[in-house]
């Protein structure tokens, strides 16, 4: 807590922003939590908001990194209100982070300690390649769970399946190479963090590495080695960690699981997703299935997964009925004039060739009857 000098007034507090109609805000020390009375218990409300003042406190004293804006953070009481009033928070001002909120499952409600350090990447941290974008925030998610940075990435290079990281710099190629490359990611800002220190991370991630070009260079001033050297270093590192062993139904539940998560949980913007039909389930349940991977809960994320899915499905279906309408509604614009052109311009020709048609029937009938 600051110390205030004798005879000098505290500066004032930001004011709250005003709860949308039907909403009460709920205010704790870093985060402000929205809910719908009578929707979510208020004990479970507070529990909520009181959890994210202690992520965001672990967070900063683990690298530093802290969120100097308060943390909005609505609890939705169904994937249909979510749907409808996103917008109302992300449109908030007032020195506030959109937080994007979570809803019940299973007649759970969770905080997710990811959704909250990517929240905290992306305010603080900023636009980086997706190697520290995406690696950064989940690894001091996995320091606050206690998961191993390592094993993950070890199933992948079992099973030859980690490329050499200067292939997976450039976004593009990033995203070829999901889901491995974010448990890469992940493993070898972790191996930074263990040889160098996690403050040099974060300096590094704030600094440097946002284009692609230059982060090899700005890799090498940061941390005084190359990206090959400090790369093969890493690799003898994961050769040395245990993973868990997985049957061939769990490794493919595992990737079906990941490309699920880490598609709509990090690649996509939550905006463009929910406020379409599923769109909320499909994000809510992509965070969960994301956390419970990190824990090698492969049951309770396929589980998540295959909820989310069933929300996919009708982003898909709306999706697919959008293209199918904008796809008619292209070919009237551009068919029906023509139609009428030619319509136009035949007229008269198909007159005429009716009227001599009906001429010569009156021709042939007279001369039948002489």
């Amino acid at each position: 807590m600051a110390v205030q000098a004798a005879g000098v007034a505290a500066p004032p507090e930001p004011a709250l922003p005003a709860a949308p109609p039907a909403w009460t805000a709920l205010p704790f020390r870093r985060a402000v939590v929205y809910i719908v009375p009578g929707t979510v218990p208020d004990a479970e409300a507070r529990a909520a908001g009181d959890r994210l003042d202690a992520l965001l406190d672990a967070i900063e004293a683990d690298s530093g990194l802290v969120l100097s804006r308060r943390l909005i953070f609505p609890i939705y009481p169904d994937a249909a209100r979510f749907r409808r009033e996103w917008w109302l928070f992300a449109d908030l001002r007032n020195d506030v982070i959109n937080g994007w909120g979570t809803m019940p499952a299973d007649g759970r409600l969770h905080v997710s300690p990811y959704q909250v350090a990517r929240l905290v990447g992306r305010a603080v941290v900023g636009r980086a390649v997706p190697l520290v974008a995406w690696g950064l925030p989940d690894l001091l998610a996995d320091r606050l769970i206690g998961a191993d940075s390592h094993a993950h990435a070890k199933l992948y290079l079992d099973r030859g399946s980690l490329p050499p990281l200067e292939s997976i710099v450039h976004q593009a190629d990033f995203g070829r190479a999901l889901p491995g490359a974010y448990a890469q990611s992940i493993s070898f800002l972790a191996f930074l963090g263990d040889v160098h220190g996690l403050p040099a991370v974060v300096r590094f991630a704030r600094l440097g590495g946002v284009h692609w070009y230059d982060f090899r260079p700005q890799f090498e001033r940061a941390f005084g080695v190359t990206l090959a050297e400090a790369e093969a270093q890493w690799r003898r590192r994961l050769e040395r960690v245990s993973a868990p062993e997985l049957t061939m139904s769990q490794w493919e539940h595992y990737n079906l699981a990941a490309r699920f998560a880490y598609g709509f949980a990090l690649a996509r913007s939550p905006a463009g997703l929910v406020g379409r039909p599923g769109g909320a389930t499909a994000y809510v349940e992509a965070v969960r299935a994301g956390e419970a991977l990190r824990r090698f809960d492969i049951a309770d994320a396929r589980r998540s997964a295959d909820r989310g899915r069933g929300g996919l499905e009708a982003v898909q279906r709306r999706t697919h009925l959008a293209r199918l309408a904008a796809r008619a509604g292209l070919w009237a614009i551009g068919v029906v004039p023509i139609l009428l052109a030619l319509v136009l311009l035949a007229g008269p020709a198909i007159r005429n060739t009716w009227r001599d048609r009906r001429r010569r029937r009156r021709r042939t009938g007279v001369s039948r009857r002489m």
